[in-house]
């Protein structure tokens, strides 16, 4: 769909000596919906699942997991129940985001439970005509996890749900710009670490099990007083990514990073029932063939750093393989990069 999606209503009326005349009415509808849902941006530039495709941590972040640190050596033992509490700072930035997260964690012997929602500071959809932005929360997750963690291992297993509490209907200049997918997603994910002195060895495995939302546009039709009502039930499909990278520690608080990252969106589903206000018809339409189906794969460097306790990544992105089943407004993709600072607050 291009800027607009033009509605042509055509209306005969017959004329004595059979001569017939047409009255065209044209009405121009901005683009919102059908663009949204078919950017497949929206899916790999996702901030949700982007942390996983792009988690490339720093020095601090690294011993910090594998329970090098004081304060975690004794955290899960603690007689004292605060001391199990961990709450960090993320800011995240990415080409088509810009977040503050502020993660909230409770350990006991080899689990965690956590917490987090994030916080748009800016929040960019495409369009035609360029990128729209908004800010505000986004979808809640709340994660489950259990690690292992030697001296040159460490494994971490999590089970995450979303929950849709970011506003999926937000939007600026009548064009959606959503801080949220509208559904209950299940997330898996594994993270694995083969950790030596001078370098380490990592991979992230993630699967997202999309749930089902739904929207609804209303057209009207001023000249007759007549409306249309759309009600969309959209299957994004399910993501299942691979991040893999090897890392060289230069110094103890500066890393290099290589590797490359793989994103494979199955299938999913799109239908609408469409009513008039004007006619008793129902018309109902369902998506066919690879609906939001792709393959992207991309190669990645990245540096990692510390400074007054903060871990500073930088990640850059080149796409080596992109193979969309169906296209959208963004058919291409281009040199990508992810920021990320984090640091323990508490």
């Amino acid at each position: 769909m291009k800027i607009f999606a033009v509605v042509i209503s055509f209306f005969f009326c017959a004329i004595p000596f059979c001569a017939l005349s047409q009255e065209v009415d044209l009405y121009l509808i901005p683009e919102n919906v059908e663009t949204l849902i078919g950017n497949n941006e929206n899916i790999y530039l996702d901030p949700v699942l982007y942390d996983n495709v792009a988690d490339f941590p720093g020095i601090t972040e690294t011993d910090r997991r594998f329970g090098n640190t004081d304060d975690n050596l004794g955290i899960a033992n603690s007689e004292n129940i605060l001391s199990s509490f961990d709450i960090d700072m993320e800011l995240g930035w990415s080409k088509t985001a810009k977040f503050l997260n502020i993660p909230i964690s409770y350990y006991y012997k080899d689990f965690e439970l956590s917490v987090k929602i994030p916080f748009y500071i800016q929040r960019q959809v495409y369009y035609s005509h360029g990128y729209v932005s908004a800010y505000g929360l986004g979808d809640l997750v709340l994660s489950v996890a259990w690690k292992y963690v030697d001296q040159m291992f460490y494994n971490k297993v999590l089970a995450s749900l979303s929950f849709p509490t970011g506003n999926k209907n937000k939007a600026v200049n009548s064009y959606l710009c959503p801080l949220g997918t509208g559904s209950y997603d299940l997330i898996l994910t594994d993270m694995f670490q083969f950790n030596r002195p001078q370098y380490s060895i990592n991979a992230i495995l993630t699967y997202r099990y999309s749930g089902e939302s739904n929207r609804a546009v209303v057209i009207s039709y001023p000249d007759f007083d007549g409306t249309q009502m759309i009600n969309y039930e959209l299957d994004n499909g399910h993501t299942f990514l691979v991040n893999s990278s090897a890392n060289y520690n230069i110094t103890n608080f500066v890393s290099v990073f290589g590797g490359f990252s793989l994103m494979k969106n199955m299938s999913g589903k799109l239908s609408n029932i469409q009513t008039y206000s004007w006619k008793p018809d129902i018309d109902y339409q369902e998506s066919i063939g690879h609906y939001r189906e792709f393959l992207v794969v991309d190669a990645k460097a990245a540096v990692s750093a510390t400074a007054f306790a903060t871990d500073i990544v930088f990640v850059f992105s080149y796409p080596i393989y992109t193979d969309f089943k169906q296209h959208g407004v963004v058919d291409s993709r281009k040199f990508s990069y992810y920021i990320k600072l984090s640091r323990n607050i508490f």
